[in-house]
């Protein structure tokens, strides 16, 4: 786990709420973690499920020193579970709901056995409806966290028995003011724009040069726009990629030439981005990030071809480059 402290300052009502339900005995046994990425969704619910195994919490934090904490915090205690996908699938399979199930039906060592699920919405559909029957059915004491930043792809009966905890982008003042702990000053502002006002996102773009990726891709495709650079070449040049990092540059692009457009006064992170603004249509802008959200949905389920994807992508670009 990160050395931040715990709980994050954006988080303290959530954390509040959550621990007041504890302490009443009323805590729901389904919680749904909603939110944008690099909120801190997953850091919170591994600190809640910490502070709810935890034999001797101090004014509502774990202690950090009794057994529990050292096994939560080695990831070997036996009524915490983290389920996420697996390395050779795009989703949770039903074999894993089910080995699940089969733990909650042991005696606990604990007041809680805790069930993680992150993402949830990588649920594939036997396992969705696997889950479905152990949340009607609740096992005594069982807490089930569902994280998820795409609420709408979970099946409206999941949604329906688990209570909605909202993680929303904390005010620019507080998410400026906890970065400038983590960050240079110089790059505070630019990484904040880029991670849509998500302060842990900021922090890991730092740690990978993302701001370096993300204007050389700008550069490139203001260079498609003007015909210096032919979508081939391009495609080539991004091919070996992460296509889901390539996928989320473009989708922040798009916000930033949206805002470019549509709102009085933004100033983009990238001259050249001003430009592009100015000669690329507003529809044509909705309907290439419309694209791009089509592509990321059908990758839940399907390993896309990444050349074929790259191809669409940039040879669309380049096209309304030449219309403009």
């Amino acid at each position: 786990m990160n050395n931040y402290s715990i709980p994050l300052p954006w988080h303290t009502q959530q954390w509040q709420q959550l621990y007041r339900s504890h302490q009443e005995g009323r805590l729901s046994h389904a919680l749904l973690f909603a939110g944008q990425m690099g909120l801190g969704k997953s850091l919170f619910a591994l600190h809640f499920a910490k502070t709810l195994l935890c034999k001797q919490p101090k004014q509502s934090r774990a202690c950090q020193a009794c057994r529990d904490c050292i096994l939560v915090a080695a990831g070997t205690h036996p009524d915490l579970s983290l389920l996420t996908t697996e390395k050779s699938t795009q989703g949770i399979k039903i074999d894993q709901i089910r080995d699940i199930t089969d733990k909650l039906n042991h005696t606990s060592q604990a007041t809680y056995k805790i069930i993680v699920i992150n993402p949830a919405d990588s649920l594939l559909v036997a396992a969705s409806q696997a889950l479905l029957k152990s949340l009607e059915e609740p096992s005594c004491r069982s807490l089930f966290i569902l994280l998820t930043e795409k609420r709408e792809h979970l099946l409206p009966t999941i949604r329906s028995r688990c209570q909605l905890i909202r993680f929303n982008p904390p005010k620019k003042s507080l998410a400026m003011a906890w970065l400038a702990q983590q960050l240079p000053a110089s790059a505070l502002d630019t990484l904040y724009h880029l991670s849509s006002g998500a302060p842990l996102l900021a922090v890991r773009y730092a740690e990978e040069g993302y701001p370096l990726f993300y204007a050389d891709l700008v550069h490139s495709l203001a260079q498609l726009v003007n015909q210096t650079l032919n979508p081939i070449r391009c495609a080539a040049k991004y091919l070996k990629t992460d296509i889901q990092q390539l996928l989320s540059a473009l989708l922040n692009l798009l916000n930033e030439l949206l805002k470019c457009q549509l709102l009085r006064g933004y100033t983009a992170t990238i001259d050249s981005i001003a430009h592009l603004a100015r000669v690329l249509s507003t529809d044509f802008l909705l309907q290439y990030y419309d694209r791009i959200m089509i592509l990321r949905a059908r990758m839940v389920n399907v390993t896309l071809n990444v050349s074929l994807v790259l191809d669409d992508l940039l040879s669309r670009w380049a096209l309304q480059g030449k219309s403009c």
